[in-house]
């Protein structure tokens, strides 16, 4: 048999994993959002969101006894949750930024 404290910890490791997840794809789209909008309060909440993500991987953390390298791959966690929708939409922009036919490239000709 398990002792109630371990049976605690697996129940609150399995729920803080869930609420990472969904804390961040709140944040991720959230920060679209509010770019692609202009919205600032949407900017607001998705910082909000990564501070819940921040405390649900501090909560797994503390729930699965993480030590040396495991902590450094928390912080990796946290960094890349942080860092990769900024980096998605920069490439988003980049690419899909309008640009101008050059002159004579087979469009509509003004006469």
């Amino acid at each position: 048999m398990l002792d109630p404290v371990e049976l605690q910890r697996i129940a609150t490791a399995a729920l803080s994993a869930g609420a990472i997840v969904l804390f961040g794809a709140f944040y991720a789209i959230c920060l679209a959002l509010g770019r692609l909008k202009t919205l600032a309060f949407l900017l607001r909440i998705s910082y909000a969101a990564y501070a819940g993500l921040v405390v649900a991987t501090v909560l797994f953390a503390w729930a699965m006894n993480l030590t040396g390298w495991w902590l450094a791959l928390v912080v990796v966690l946290l960094v890349g949750y942080f860092v990769a929708p900024r980096a998605i939409w920069r490439l988003s922009v980049a690419t899909h930024e309008p640009t101008e036919p050059e002159p004579g490239a087979g469009g509509a000709k003004d006469e």
